[in-house]
C-alpha cells in the first residue's frame, strides 16, 4: 500500500466482505505465508492483535484456539502463544472424515498406495541410513516368525511405515500419516485374507524380502519389480473381494425381485 490511508481502506474492505473469524484467520495465514511468522516465533498478545485488526479479543481467541487444535499454534502457560507445525493428528482426523463421507473404497486406496510407495522406495535407496535399513531388516525377521494374521499385519504396517520414513521426504511422510487409519484397516483386512492361503502368504513375505534386498543393493529396477509383485498379490485379493461383494448384491437384488 502506498500510504496509511490506502492500507486502512484495504483492511476495511477485507473486513466488510468477510466474516470476522475468516478475516482474523486470513491475518494469521498471511503472517505465516509471508514469512513474518516462522516456527517457534512468539505471537503478539491477543489484545494487540485485536487492536490492530479492530475486532474483539474473543474473535482472536477463537481463531487461535482453532489453530492450536490444528497443530499450528502452541499455548505455553505463563509464556504466550508460539508457532508450531504438528498438524498430523488433526489432518489425519480430517482426511478420514472426508474419505468416509465420500465413500472412498479400497480400490482407490490401493492405487494411491502403489504410487507413493514406489517413490518412497526410490528415495529410501538414496536417503536411508544404515540404522533405518537395519530397522526394516529386524521387522522382516519378526515377520518370518509370526503366524497370527493380525500380529503379522501389524508388522506389515511397520515395514511399510519404516520404508516411507526412510525416504526422508516430508510430504510423503505427512501424506502417509494422514491416510494411516485407512491404511491400517486396508492392510489388516487384506493380510488376514491372504494369510489364509499358505502359498500366497509365502509369496507376499518373499516380496517383502525382495524389496529389502533391492533397498540394500540400491537396485530400483529390482525393487520396483518386487513392490509390483507385492501389490499384484494384494490386487488379486482385492478383485476376489469385489467379486464376492458383487455376487452378494446380485443375489440380494434377485431375491428382492422375486417378491
Amino acid at each position: 500500500m502506498e500510504n496509511l490511508e490506502d492500507y486502512k481502506s484495504y483492511k476495511s474492505y477485507k473486513k466488510e466482505h468477510k466474516k470476522t473469524y475468516q478475516y482474523v484467520f486470513d491475518y494469521f495465514s498471511e503472517q505465516i505465508l509471508s514469512g513474518e511468522l516462522k516456527m517457534n516465533d512468539k505471537i503478539l498478545p491477543e489484545r494487540e492483535i485485536a487492536e490492530q485488526l479492530d475486532v474483539s479479543r474473543n474473535s482472536i481467541r477463537e481463531v487461535m484456539h482453532m489453530l492450536e487444535i490444528n497443530g499450528l499454534l502452541e499455548c505455553r502457560q505463563g509464556s504466550g502463544n508460539y508457532v508450531r507445525c504438528e498438524p498430523q493428528e488433526y489432518m489425519a482426523t480430517f482426511i478420514n472424515m472426508v474419505m468416509s463421507l465420500q465413500n472412498i473404497n479400497y480400490t482407490e486406496i490401493y492405487y494411491i498406495r502403489m504410487g507413493y510407495e514406489t517413490v518412497a522406495l526410490k528415495l529410501a535407496m538414496k536417503n536411508a541410513s544404515p540404522e533405518e535399513i537395519e530397522g526394516i531388516h529386524q521387522v522382516l525377521l519378526k515377520m518370518d516368525k509370526i503366524v497370527d494374521p493380525e500380529e503379522s499385519a501389524k508388522l506389515d504396517i511397520e515395514f511399510h511405515n519404516r520404508l516411507i520414513a526412510a525416504s526422508h521426504n516430508r510430504l510423503i511422510i505427512l501424506y502417509s500419516c494422514m491416510l494411516r487409519n485407512f491404511m491400517t484397516r486396508f492392510v489388516v483386512d487384506f493380510r488376514v485374507k491372504i494369510m489364509e492361503e499358505r502359498q500366497r502368504a509365502e509369496a507376499l513375505q518373499r516380496s517383502h524380502w525382495n524389496i529389502y534386498d533391492a533397498l540394500v543393493d540400491k537396485d530400483f529396477v529390482g525393487g520396483s519389480s518386487a513392490l509390483q509383485k507385492h501389490f499384484d498379490i494384494i490386487g488379486d485379493q482385492l478383485e476376489a473381494m469385489e467379486e464376492k461383494f458383487r455376487r452378494k448384491v446380485s443375489e440380494k437384488r434377485n431375491s428382492t425381485e422375486k417378491y
